[in-house]
């Protein structure tokens, strides 16, 4: 993810990417997480997010994106503070079927509560919605989402609304370890930015309990639009 204009990566952990599955009916969830991203220009941030999680119905979900920031410019004082928030809705489609996906939708409004001036926020709310769809093939899960985000202009005029994109594959090496890779990213918001935000992702997850999963990733910038690197580890649980 990056933070000039933070978009959600309510996926499972650690994925950006979106996951078609959602928690059922009276299922409450949680994930907490922690993330270091290292950009070229020496600018470094430690976020915390935590994730509540809740099944309204069979196939609606909806979340909550929490993030704590660290924010560290490559000059400048360290800034802490909460950054912006995303509330968000899932809605399953179409379970998966022998020879066919689950397919899901996905919209999320990003709000402005993170301290603009200080680095811990993007300054305008922001709306975005996603196709998703998810297939298993033995051992091997895949996901995929495409998606739009309108996003506000107040604070920049510079800014253009963005298209997204991610593809995930979840490897079952045995039934609690699972190899994860991704790679996702999504057209710049800055219409004067020369290249785009494109990242690549391996990982892996392991099932501690019937309802806890620990998992550690690293992410690396494909495009000098991206964090250079990045580490992300954190719980997924079923309260």
């Amino acid at each position: 993810m990056f933070l000039l204009v933070n978009f959600p990566v309510l996926a499972y952990r650690p994925f950006g990417t979106e996951d078609a599955g959602v928690a059922g009916k009276g299922v409450v969830q949680a994930e907490a997480s922690f993330d270091y991203l290292k950009w070229n220009d020496g600018t470094a941030e430690n976020v915390f997010v935590v994730v509540p999680i809740y099944g309204l119905t069979d196939n609606i979900e909806l979340s909550a994106e929490l993030p704590y920031m660290l924010h560290r410019p490559a000059a400048g004082a360290l800034e802490s503070g909460a950054g912006d928030i995303n509330l968000v809705m899932k809605y399953l489609l179409a379970s998966e079927g022998e020879c066919s996906p689950a397919f899901a939708v996905k919209g999320v409004a990003k709000l402005d509560n993170g301290d603009f001036s200080r680095g811990l926020g993007s300054g305008d709310k922001d709306y975005s919605f996603f196709g998703v769809a998810s297939k298993t093939f033995d051992r091997f899960i895949i996901h995929s989402h495409l998606g739009y985000a309108w996003v506000g202009k107040s604070q920049n005029a510079a800014l253009r609304d963005i298209s997204l994109f991610g593809l995930a594959v979840d490897c079952a090496l045995t039934d609690a370890c699972h190899l994860l890779a991704e790679i996702n990213g999504n057209r710049h918001p800055d219409s004067t930015a020369t290249e785009d935000p494109r990242n690549w992702l391996v990982g892996i997850s392991n099932k501690l309990s019937d309802k806890l999963i620990w998992d550690f990733a690293g992410r690396g910038g494909l495009s000098m639009a991206s964090p250079d690197w990045s580490l992300t580890t954190g719980l997924s649980a079923t309260l």
